[in-house]
């Protein structure tokens, strides 16, 4: 019979014809893993004993995969995201139409907190800055909470930028650190994932202290209590918390008075105390009711006018990740007719 009749009939791989370095590993069934394992599975009769309940296999219920079983021969490697996106460029200057923020004569200072796990984040704090300086050519601050990856900051104009040695306190840094340096008489804090939109009117700069958006949420948590007890005259804090008429800060972000601040922090020592302690996501969530609940026990904010864009859960596709930048969530906001002096938008971190 010729070669082409024959070509579907199996042929033994002859070894000798393949170049000793290339040839691949025979591995003998009795050394092969999934036999090892096999046998581990096998019937172990006991000889001293009649009860035979006690010979019966044990049932392995793998936690991952099969191949998990195999860990000196398989080992799992975590995936890496080798996209590379386009970083955002930094604008070197002001748009000539900004201007220096200033109303009822006093000054202010635009905080950003910045935390960037992959470097795509960095397209978010590029954009929040670089929105500020389409309006305003006011201080900005950038405090970076124990980011994962390096950045470049570049060439910021009017921008101080401060590493953060309070790791995961999230939320309380812009304050801690208002309190601290006292850069101007009001603070605007936004996260890098907020956008200045367009710019502020007169009402939303009125009064010490504005939420940028509210929330009703009165769930606690079993630790609300615990954290509360850590804060100077906490009993009061404790009986407004359990009354019905406050309101949570979305994000702890806000435009406050220093005199506001560190009233705040003469009377409870909020952002002294909670920097040190305050860690993780469920820990900062705490301290956005916190804030909301010492503001109205003072009764320096009321429902009527806590914030100047109203309850989160009313913004177009609040806490959804498909519009995650600036030009896709202002696109949304217009179709919904929403008026708001800020863009948020969301990327699960």
């Amino acid at each position: 019979m010729s070669s082409w009749a024959n070509r579907h009939l199996p042929r033994k791989r002859d070894l000798s014809q393949i170049p000793e370095p290339f040839r691949p590993i025979i591995v003998p069934r009795v050394d092969r893993p999934e036999v090892i394992l096999s046998e581990s599975f096998q019937v172990k009769y006991s000889r001293n004993s009649d009860d035979t309940e006690n010979d019966r296999n044990e049932v392995v219920y793998p936690n991952d995969s099969f191949m998990s079983l195999f860990k000196d021969s398989y080992s799992k490697k975590p995936t890496q995201d080798r996209t590379v996106y386009p970083m955002k460029k930094i604008e070197t200057a002001p748009r000539i139409s900004a201007i220096e923020l200033s109303y009822n004569g006093k000054s202010y200072v635009f905080v950003i907190l910045r935390h960037l796990r992959t470097t795509r984040d960095n397209d978010l704090w590029i954009t929040s800055y670089n929105k500020i300086r389409q309006f305003y050519t006011n201080k900005i601050v950038i405090i970076d909470d124990n980011s994962s990856i390096n950045t470049v900051n570049g060439k910021l104009v009017n921008t101080e930028v401060i590493m953060s040695e309070w790791n995961g306190a999230g939320e309380i840094l812009p304050y801690y650190y208002f309190l601290k340096n006292k850069w101007a008489d009001r603070m605007i804090f936004l996260h890098d994932s907020m956008f200045m939109h367009r710019p502020f009117s007169n009402t939303e700069l009125d009064g010490d202290v504005k939420f940028h958006w509210s929330f009703m949420n009165k769930d606690l948590g079993g630790k609300f209590p615990t954290y509360l007890s850590l804060l100077k005259n906490h009993e009061q804090l404790l009986e407004c918390a359990k009354g019905l008429e406050w309101k949570g800060c979305f994000g702890g972000a806000s435009i406050i008075d220093l005199e506001i601040v560190q009233q705040l922090e003469e009377t409870y020592a909020i952002f002294s105390t909670l920097a040190s302690v305050i860690r993780v996501r469920k820990e900062r969530e705490l301290f956005e009711r916190i804030l909301g609940i010492a503001l109205y026990q003072g009764h320096m904010v009321d429902d009527a006018t806590c914030s100047n864009f109203g309850e989160i859960t009313k913004y177009p596709g609040a806490f959804e990740s498909d519009h995650n930048n600036y030009e896709t969530a202002a696109h949304r906001l217009s179709q919904a007719r929403y008026d708001t002096a800020i863009i948020k938008v969301w990327r699960g971190r």
